[in-house]
């Protein structure tokens, strides 16, 4: 197999992560700039980032269908760049669930959730770029444990929040909204973990 062919799933890897790097990054501008609901046009861009990572999605799958030779298993490729799409579909349905229930304020905590979602595309971000030279890096187990690391921060984060917004908010309906919300928020945390988590196991199986 030429080394252009073996790049083209690493280097697919890192494309459809950068999806999920813009979409947690709008997130946060989202999050920063808040001002008593999401608009239609936020909701809209937020959404274009989701359709182009399909679009990179379907394109990387078109591909590993015809491919008979590939640097690790078909079924680790199509695992990784089906939960990293997951990824970017999570992040987009923060904004979803604050758009269509019309969410007028946010959880105290929505700042710290956004931050933990950035380290850890930060550090998978270097897993991504190791990837390559998985057989011989010195650093991208530790790096998959750093994201892990990083993901139990944000369980931390969401039975504080949780246990805050079960003290103060006495509206029921209110109190289902905002726990949706803060679940949504730290739904994104896990699925990063869970994109570091397959390419462990991909690394184990292919060394």
């Amino acid at each position: 197999m030429k080394k252009k062919e073996v790049n083209y799933y690493f280097q697919t890897f890192t494309n459809l992560f950068n999806f999920t790097i813009d979409a947690a990054n709008y997130l946060e501008k989202v999050v920063l700039n808040f001002n008593g609901g999401i608009t239609d046009e936020q909701r809209d861009e937020m959404h274009t980032i989701e359709h182009n990572a399909d679009l990179c999605l379907h394109e990387a799958l078109a591909k590993l269908a015809k491919e008979f030779i590939t640097p690790i298993e078909n079924s680790d490729i199509l695992a990784i760049v089906k939960k990293i799409d997951d990824a970017t579909d999570t992040i987009e349905d923060v904004l979803i669930k604050l758009y269509i229930r019309n969410v007028q304020k946010l959880t105290p905590y929505a700042k710290d959730f956004v931050n933990i979602i950035k380290r850890e595309c930060e550090v998978l971000s270097t897993v991504l770029t190791e990837f390559p030279n998985f057989k011989k890096s010195s650093i991208i187990r530790d790096k998959i444990m750093e994201v892990l690391s990083i993901e139990e921060e944000g369980d931390k984060l969401y039975m504080s929040a949780i246990k805050e917004l079960y003290q103060t908010e006495n509206d029921p309906k209110e109190l289902y909204i905002m726990e949706d919300v803060i679940s949504s928020f730290e739904a994104c945390c896990d699925i990063i973990e869970e994109i570091a988590q397959v390419i462990d196991e991909a690394v184990m199986k292919n060394i």
